[in-house]
């Protein structure tokens, strides 16, 4: 015979924890042969990540204006030259950090665990 106690208080609530939903990141991560691949963390300083974003931008303008037909001359030229400002911006964050001596600190080892 099995015998359970009686509650005298009755919630309607829900009391599951609630899991969080599932990305799609996280299906492909859980996918990966290596987990350090998805799970290795490399300390990048903010102007070098700027850097790497103002580059991509850059790069990929200058190759919408290769795609465009040579008699949008006007905005084929205006999209070359915001991908060779972009790339100059690109370059100058890159080197700010070697150029002005205690800009950006330098992480520590441990302080990324």
């Amino acid at each position: 015979m099995n015998i359970s106690k009686i509650q005298t208080n009755q919630s309607f609530y829900n009391t599951q924890p609630n899991k969080p939903k599932r990305e799609f990141i996280d299906i492909i991560a859980d996918n990966v042969k290596n987990p350090r691949d998805v799970q290795d963390c490399v300390a990048v300083p903010r102007g070098i990540f700027k850097a790497y974003i103002y580059l991509m931008a850059g790069s990929g303008l200058l190759s919408v204006s290769n795609f465009l037909p040579n008699n949008w001359k006007g905005v084929k030229t205006s999209l070359n030259v915001l991908g060779a400002l972009l790339g100059i911006v690109s370059a100058v964050y890159f080197a700010k950090p070697f150029a002005i001596k205690g800009l950006s600190p330098t992480v520590e080892k441990g302080e990324n665990k």
